[in-house]
């Protein structure tokens, strides 16, 4: 039986397998909002290549409480399941942190662009003092960790070491600035292997 909402379908487990989907939180409002940026490019790419993928549109994202932003993030009912990949830049990859100290299965993998779990001198609603490190890193099957060594931000390449000693997977370090460019090809040749 298939559920339509008005952001992804889904398949009601019913014994079959649950259809691949890809979810991009983007980063903090109204800077990077769900138009901007690499966001739709992979949306469609990924899309094209059979994974049903949406951009979460969260046009308070990092203004208002993570509170908030999680309430909202579930009234969406996005389908999070063993065969979703997480996608996050900046602020959306907090997002993506609490997301998964809340899942009771493992997300098929994530993808943390420009993220942080530190404070980097700026006020941010979705970053919380303390995670569950544990819990966050048993509910995603792989981790993909790219960060900058000349983030404007202090998304920096300390940031990205940092979530990668936490975590473990593939930490990627490049000189790409905050990541808003409009393509990113190294991040869609890794979202092609599935």
């Amino acid at each position: 039986m298939t559920k339509r909402s008005t952001t992804i379908s889904v398949i009601i487990n019913d014994g079959r397998d649950f259809l691949m989907n890809a979810i991009i939180f983007h980063g903090s409002a109204p800077h990077a909002t769900a138009d901007k940026f690499w966001y739709k490019n992979i949306a469609h790419s990924l899309n094209a290549l059979g994974i049903s993928t949406i951009v979460a549109d969260l046009p308070k994202l990092d203004q208002e409480s993570l509170t908030d932003t999680l309430v909202k993030i579930r009234e969406m009912n996005l389908g999070i399941n063993q065969n979703t990949i997480l996608i996050g830049h900046s602020a959306g990859t907090n997002i993506i942190l609490a997301l998964l100290e809340q899942l009771t299965k493992p997300v098929k993998a994530v993808y943390l662009i420009a993220g942080y779990c530190q404070p980097n001198g700026m006020r941010h609603t979705t970053l919380k003092k303390s995670y569950d490190w544990k819990t966050i890193k048993k509910n995603s099957n792989e981790f993909y960790i790219f960060n900058s060594f000349n983030d404007p931000f202090n998304c920096n390449e300390k940031q990205g070491r940092s979530l990668f000693d936490h975590l473990g997977g593939t930490l990627i370090l490049r000189n790409d600035g905050h990541f808003t460019q409009k393509k990113l090809p190294l991040l869609m040749t890794l979202l092609q292997q599935y």
